[in-house]
């Protein structure tokens, strides 16, 4: 991304730092309170009954076909609504949400590649993270540094089951598969693994840290949190609109020192030598799913981001979106700024994403949110990419849906081919994104060696990547010659980039 920003430095006295910190420590175990005096407790559970899930595949198939929007929009919500319940999971006395308890990409894949014996009475709750794969496929220049990233693929037990089932977590599977159907020449439509089950699903998940107000890293007490807004002109310099590019700020006040709604002035998107500083409005924890970095261990898990903050870059997707001036410590925030959702309702799956507004009921984004979706979890809005070809745009172009804390930054700077299309650099191509035109490509093996020829069987294939350049061209069938030499992997990119052993 394009340039570092640094917190204001403020360093309170220590009587105000004490009593400030026990104020930040009042309003935290207000979170918990219904969870209070219960013990640590962890075990995974699904989207519990009466959030109309699974909904059966026709539904939502006339939902597609009617171009039902606030059909389609309802079932969203209530797969929202559904997962951010409360589950029975407590942990440091903070009831859990639903997806909380879910499996990490580490515990499907790794966990299981090394210990195939890996019971659920050997998890432990830990929020574990690490860089994407897509910030290390680039093949353009990457320009300044990134922020920091943290990884977080989550999937259900339905989906966790059949990985391990069909031992998709091993590139060997994969492998074995694909030279299958290149030894029985297979058409192309038929070159796919097994289908996931109805039940299946999965996520992603990006989040912001939000320093403690007693750390000098602060600004008074205050974190400058960028937010999308529609209506933001593109960068200059023909730079992709990365959250480092956003002019508006709310300023979150973890301890309740600035009234709510207030202006105060923090350096949003400003350097330490050219500060940026805009009247941004004071929002509460309260209006964002928070969870307290308490232990050494959670500290230590949220710097590895930071620590690998200089080979990261542009084009993550699965993120943790920081400003990298500031270091993950004891007593800090981490809050959640959006999520992917996909689940295998249909047989091209659900797409839907959610991400943290100010203005949450705004309509596009904001329609038809039902009663069901409560508290801090209210504060997110949500688009759905059922289709690549419907509904159309007001200019007849393919449907758009991107998380803007995880596609925004997707645009190519430079042009490229890929098969026999030719794409143009397009900086803004990640606003006009759509979540299952990406995922349909999503196909193995992921990048064949450059050069080899069609004897070399599966080499012959050309990459299955866009490589972090979104291109939006409507519907693509399940014998495009896109995946000539290719095994489809039934739109899910975690088994290509968390399948091992990992690439160096």
């Amino acid at each position: 991304m394009r340039f570092y920003r640094f917190a204001m430095v403020f360093v309170l006295p220590a009587l105000a730092l004490a009593g400030l910190v026990t104020l930040v420590e009042k309003r935290t175990s207000a979170q918990s309170n219904a969870a209070a005096g219960a013990k640590d407790s962890y075990a995974f559970e699904n989207i519990p009954r009466g959030f109309d899930y699974p909904a059966e595949e026709y539904k939502l198939i006339a939902y597609v076909d009617g171009e039902n929007r606030q059909a389609i929009r309802e079932h969203a919500w209530n797969l929202w609504a559904g997962l951010t319940a409360p589950s029975r999971s407590v942990w440091h006395g903070q009831r859990l949400p639903i997806y909380e308890t879910w499996y990490s990409s580490q515990e499907v894949f790794d966990d299981h590649y090394k210990n195939p014996q890996f019971t659920e009475e050997a998890r432990v709750f830990r929020r574990r993270f690490e860089v994407p794969v897509q910030a290390l496929h680039m093949h353009q220049p990457l320009g300044t540094k990134a922020a920091a990233v943290m990884a977080f693929v989550k999937y259900n037990q339905a989906a966790r089951d059949f990985i391990w089932n069909k031992r998709y977590y091993l590139r060997a599977t994969l492998d074995e598969t694909n030279r299958r159907f290149e030894q029985h020449a297979s058409p192309i439509e038929q070159r796919q693994v097994d289908p996931f089950p109805h039940t299946a699903v999965a996520l992603k998940l990006v989040y912001w840290l939000v320093k403690n107000p007693g750390s000098p890293q602060s600004q008074h007490g205050l974190t400058a949190f960028p937010y999308w807004d529609p209506n933001y002109p593109p960068p200059p310099n023909g730079q992709p609109p990365t959250h480092l590019t956003w002019s508006k700020c709310v300023a979150v006040d973890p301890s309740g020192k600035y009234r709510a709604g207030s202006k105060q002035k923090v350096n949003c998107n400003g350097t330490v030598e050219k500060p940026r500083y805009v009247d941004a409005e004071v929002v509460g924890l309260d209006r964002f799913y928070a969870y307290q970095l308490r232990t050494l261990a959670e500290v230590e898990d949220a710097k590895l981001s930071a620590k690998n903050v200089s080979g990261s870059g542009p084009h993550e997707q699965e993120a943790f979106v920081t400003d990298p001036g500031q270091v993950p410590e004891l007593n800090d925030y981490i809050v959640l700024c959006g999520m992917h959702l996909t689940t295998k309702e249909m047989d091209n799956w659900t797409f839907q994403t959610y991400w943290w507004s100010p203005t949450p009921d705004a309509s596009p984004h904001g329609d038809f949110r039902p009663p069901s979706v409560k508290g801090a979890w209210a504060n997110y809005q949500m688009c759905t990419a059922y289709s690549m070809s419907t509904p159309r745009t007001a200019s007849g172009g393919p449907p758009i849906c991107f998380n803007p804390y995880l596609e925004s930054d997707l645009g190519p700077m430079a042009s490229y081919k890929l098969g026999d299309k030719t794409y143009p650099a397009d900086p803004m191509a990640g606003t006009r994104s759509n979540c299952m035109n990406c995922h349909v490509k999503a196909a193995w093996p992921f990048q064949p060696p450059a050069g080899a020829s069609a004897a070399a069987g599966a080499a012959s294939a050309q990459p299955s990547s866009n490589y972090g350049r979104v291109f939006n061209d409507g519907y693509i069938g399940p014998n495009d010659p896109y995946f000539t030499g290719l095994t489809k992997t039934d739109f899910l990119w975690s088994l290509i980039f968390l399948s091992q052993p990992k690439q160096p």
